[in-house]
């Protein structure tokens, strides 16, 4: 038995409401079931039909989740897509868990659930618990400022090109991005860990900022 087919036998023990289904013409396993949605005080507020399907890449995948109830407006607002694609996360941070490996178990608890927590948060309050976070290249941008310290684009282009290339800089040596006597003391951390989320995502990532450095050349004209 694979590691997949025996955590999902954990998980189904764990958690009753949920079914191992077949999906046609998928090569991945899949869960069905429902999510209800407590406060702290054990008063229920919603139940979420979920569709939740792992492939074979497991545990180093994350796995897709779909609202299938129809709960959730189809709203980027919401955080889901027209056809009840649920975005979990930030990105960057689904990166690194699956760079790590996940546990289904853990990523239902710290992950899938606190995400339809959040949309009963939001109804009631207006806002979610832990802030907002943009889509798309705006989330992007945001995700550098608020989780790396990085706001200035033409050197986020630096960083990120860098990153791509994989040249080994000498580490006790001037850093040739930003003229600190020793590469190792400013941009090589932050390089190392933009190689974390890997060429595909940080090509997006260089995209996003040099479109905001043409459009702020453009302005300054």
């Amino acid at each position: 038995m694979s590691l997949l087919k025996r955590d999902i036998a954990k998980f189904l023990k764990v958690y009753h409401k949920f079914e191992n289904v077949t999906l046609e013409k998928h090569d991945c396993e899949a869960l069905y079931g429902e999510i209800a949605v407590v406060d702290k005080k054990k008063q229920h507020w919603k139940n979420y039909k979920v569709l939740i399907t792992i492939n074979s890449s497991y545990p180093r995948t994350i796995p897709s989740v779909y609202e299938m109830s129809d709960v959730i407006e189809r709203d980027w607002d919401y955080h889901i897509s027209e056809k009840g694609a649920c975005c979990l996360d930030i990105t960057h941070d689904l990166i690194l868990k699956r760079n790590t490996g996940i546990n289904i178990i853990e990523f239902y608890r710290d992950v899938i659930y606190p995400f339809f927590a959040n949309h009963q948060y939001k109804i009631a309050k207006g806002h979610y618990a832990n802030g907002e976070y943009k889509h798309f290249g705006e989330g992007i941008v945001q995700y550098y400022d608020t989780k790396l310290g990085l706001k200035e684009p033409s050197i986020i282009v630096k960083l990120i090109t860098e990153a791509i290339n994989n040249q080994k800089l000498e580490a006790n040596k001037e850093c040739p991005l930003c003229g600190n006597p020793k590469h190792k003391k400013c941009c090589r951390p932050i390089i190392n860990k933009l190689r974390l989320y890997g060429k595909n995502q940080l090509k997006k990532d260089l995209a996003v900022f040099e479109e905001k450095l043409e459009n702020k050349s453009t302005e300054m004209l």
